[in-house]
């Protein structure tokens, strides 16, 4: 066996020194601590990114077309056709009814956003996210809800609810509006509280009845592209092709309070954790110190012996890199028990209404294990450094004589 690696192991290994132990034990997890909560930090702004990527477009399209004060588009087939013959990168298209309106069950009354959609949409993707009943608007008068709202109404599958459209309004005592009554067929949950709070889905049909349209005309274009990276150049397409009195917004405009959240808190947080594990890492210079300072006398008989000053560079490096690589391991092997738990278990909720989502999200990304072990095993090293030259700088006559 290397001697440097038998004398550290020997040191490593120190019994009835309490104070060296604790320090030792200390440093151990203060690396441990600073990599779990780097990951774990790190995995969860993922996690958010990533999820609110998915859910903003999972019940809206990348691209909505509307006209401005909220008018009609009539004869959308023809907005259509044109669209699709102008601007490859568009994949589909289907139109929509939207409007605000209030429902009431037995018990409640609630402000929603009223969506009309295809029977058979590709846009609005509820199929994964129904949690009661089934995805089926091709029944008369048929709903479907959020599982947040049908909680305010105290509704659940195949309760009547009456939905009130309001289709203008002058004042207090003249306004039109209409009244249809609707069973629910399905209830989803997005974990999105603005989604499952206040979005209902009937037929095309049904909503276009409702606001009193035609066949022929909506209030919304969804549109998809083929890649979402082109989605801002294809809105400007469409506003350029189509101009006045069209306009275009995205799921990045729709859903801008939510992204700028985001990079807001994705900006500082790897600067604050990483300060955690330099701190971590600096707990094993100062151990290192301290196991010098008790082993000074037995540093100074090796240097009598004749031990290289290298080798005793070695020694002390090869404990730091010890607790270094112990703490990290161990950290990225909790971080990921405790990611795994949360993603198959959903153990810690949010507040939605605060947070966007019901679940703490987290994302499990193998390239932040690697580059947050490596950090904390090269700050290990760098810690290592300064104890490791003060050792070899040490009198081996002085150390023998140190008490």
């Amino acid at each position: 066996m290397n001697l440097s690696r038998f004398i550290s192991q020997k040191f490593w290994a120190v019994e009835n020194q309490r104070f060296i132990n604790f320090a030792k034990y200390f440093a151990t997890a203060s690396v441990i601590i600073g990599v779990v909560v780097l990951i774990v930090a790190l995995a969860v702004l993922e996690g958010y990114n990533k999820t609110l990527r998915e859910n903003a477009v999972k019940f809206t399209s990348h691209i909505q077309l509307q006209k401005f004060s909220r008018d009609k588009i009539e004869n959308y087939e023809n907005i259509q056709n044109t669209l699709y013959k102008n601007i490859p990168e568009i994949n589909l298209i289907e139109p929509t009814v939207q409007s605000e309106a209030l429902v009431k069950s037995k018990k409640n009354i609630e402000g929603i956003m009223l969506r009309g959609i295809e029977k058979n949409s590709r846009i609005a993707n509820l199929k994964d996210a129904i949690k009661f009943g089934t995805l089926d608007l091709s029944k008369p008068n048929s709903i479907i809800i959020g599982k947040r709202l049908a909680d305010k109404l105290s509704a659940k599958v195949g309760d009547s609810l009456l939905v009130f459209s309001i289709n203008s309004f002058q004042n207090l005592s003249q306004f039109d509006y209409n009244i249809q009554k609707f069973v629910i067929t399905g209830i989803f949950e997005s974990t999105m509280a603005q989604y499952d709070d206040v979005i209902a889905f009937v037929s095309l049909a049904e909503a276009q009845k409702l606001l009193n349209l035609s066949a022929n005309q909506s209030t919304n274009l969804e549109i998809m592209v083929n890649d979402i990276s082109t989605v801002d150049s294809t809105s400007k397409h469409i506003d350029k092709l189509l101009s006045y009195p069209y306009f275009t917004y995205t799921v990045f405009d729709l859903h801008r309070s939510i992204f700028s959240w985001i990079e807001l808190q994705r900006e500082p947080i790897p600067i604050v954790l990483g300060l955690i594990v330099i701190i971590a890492v600096l707990n094993i210079t100062t151990t290192l110190l301290i196991l010098i300072i008790e082993k000074i006398n037995t540093v100074g008989i090796l240097l009598a012996l004749g031990l290289l000053r290298k080798e005793i560079v070695r020694i002390f490096v090869r404990l730091g890199l010890k607790i270094g690589i112990i703490g990290a391991l161990t950290g990225a092997a909790i971080a990921l028990l405790i990611s795994i738990l949360q993603k198959e278990f959903e153990i810690i909720r949010v507040n939605g209404e605060i947070y966007y989502l019901d679940v703490l999200p987290i994302e499990i990304i193998p390239m932040h294990y690697v580059i947050v072990i490596s950090l904390a095993i090269i700050l290990s090293f760098l810690a290592t450094l300064i104890p490791a030259l003060i050792s070899s700088r040490i009198s081996p006559l002085q150390a023998i004589k140190f008490k």
